[in-house]
């Protein structure tokens, strides 16, 4: 059995899945570091927000797999899921550096085959400047497959006259103009927020 003493020793990847002894240690200890590092990564939303995000103990009871990189027992990027229409990543953040930055695009090409989840602002960049479009395409999903996979309430960019668009929307079409189709407008903390989907989806969490 791995012991938590064992992950400090050097940087590794490691799962948390849910609430098996091990799985529910490891979320305990790491959970405030987690909470911080998200509340952070998001906070230009007001940050972290969602069902499973409403406190600390809320995370660790409805979040049930937790991915995260650990370096002298500090997180350096961690990414969470839940089981909806398959394995789908619901918040990501990191510390910050830039070997954290370069470990989260690194990882990306293995994201999109065994999951699925939103991009948007500086992630949907890095994940665009990463993959090439041509190989990428085929892993984008359109906001009338993510109502079908997901039942979240999205509305297509398409579908919204440009005056209406909010400034991520704007500027990350001005980059990606091959976006608009894939593109969709989410409401968070009352604001509407620019997101595209990549992934495959229907691979559950195990």
């Amino acid at each position: 059995m791995i012991k938590i003493k064992d992950l400090l020793i050097t940087e590794r990847y490691f799962n948390a899945i849910g609430s098996d002894a091990d799985s529910l240690e490891l979320k305990k200890k790491y959970a405030k570091q987690v909470w911080d590092i998200l509340q952070d990564s998001y906070k230009d939303i007001g940050g972290i927000q969602g069902n499973g995000f409403a406190s600390i103990d809320d995370m660790i009871k409805k979040i049930p797999f937790w991915k995260m990189l650990v370096k002298g027992g500090k997180i350096k990027f961690v990414i969470m899921y839940k089981d909806k229409g398959g394995r789908k990543s619901v918040a990501m953040g990191s510390d910050g550096s830039d070997e954290a930055k370069a470990a989260i695009r690194k990882d990306f090409k293995h994201e999109i085959v065994r999951s699925y989840g939103e991009k948007s602002k500086a992630a949907l960049g890095a994940l665009m400047k990463s993959i090439p479009w041509d190989i990428l395409q085929d892993y984008a999903l359109t906001p009338t497959k993510i109502k079908g996979i997901s039942g979240d309430d999205v509305t297509p960019l398409k579908d919204v006259p440009k005056s209406e668009w909010p400034e991520d929307a704007v500027e990350s079409l001005k980059r990606f103009p091959e976006l608009l189709d894939y593109g969709y407008l989410r409401e968070f903390g009352g604001e509407m927020h620019f997101k595209v989907c990549f992934g495959t989806p229907g691979n559950k969490v195990k």
